[in-house]
């Protein structure tokens, strides 16, 4: 019924680098998904169900039915019940589907991607929701950014875990990896390689990598 239904905040610091959180609001993200399968590799059970609804731990089995759109898919976060919290994720995805399919007066849950009667797909009816707000018009932007960087520099100079080198905020793992790949290039599974060459090889394009 839900899809990994994303969202996306950004909040600017002044000195700091900026907060932003880039979720998906199911366990993982079908592109994790496809990596797995792609590996080769098992995940946990309680991160998705086959079409019967029950969990699984296959993740080739689970891309393929949410490709084919047999059923199954991704749990939301928390996974399997409410002992860790499944319950939450599932609040926050439908709350995704409620901005971005409600509000927007497109479309949500199954309806995204319709199908004539004869069974012919027809356009997606995706939607999204894009929301800002004017800082200024609650404080004065310069306080606001100040009090930004005091709050990051305090959480990333609270104690540590025994063990823990670091404490991460949202996006600052990205934004290196980001400087490192730009200076190194961007590590690629053999098999996305591969992909990548067949791809190139039907469109008739030159592959360069």
């Amino acid at each position: 019924m839900l899809g990994t239904n994303p969202i996306s905040v950004a909040v600017p610091a002044g000195g700091e680098r900026p907060y932003v959180l880039d979720m998906s609001t199911a366990v993982i993200t079908s592109g994790k998904l496809e990596s797995q399968s792609r590996k080769g590799e098992k995940i946990p059970l309680g991160w998705a169900v086959d079409e019967k609804g029950e969990l699984c731990d296959d993740p080739a089995s689970v891309y393929a039915n949410m490709r084919a759109k047999r059923g199954g898919g991704l749990l939301p976060l928390g996974g399997s019940g409410e002992d860790f919290g499944g319950h939450k994720g599932y609040g926050l995805g439908l709350l995704v589907d409620i901005f971005s399919g409600v509000l927007s007066s497109s479309a949500n849950t199954t309806l995204l991607y319709p199908k004539t009667p004869e069974g012919k797909s027809l356009p997606s009816r995706v939607g999204h929701f894009f929301g800002a707000l004017r800082v200024d018009l609650f404080r004065p932007l310069e306080g606001f950014k100040m009090d930004m960087d005091d709050l990051i520099r305090r959480l990333k100079t609270s104690p540590k875990a025994e063990g823990q080198q670091r404490i991460y905020i949202h996006g600052e793992k990205e934004f290196e990896l980001e400087q490192k790949y730009r200076q190194e290039g961007i590590p690629l599974h053999f098999k996305v390689f591969e992909d990548l060459r067949a791809i190139a090889g039907e469109v008739g394009i030159e592959f360069s990598l």
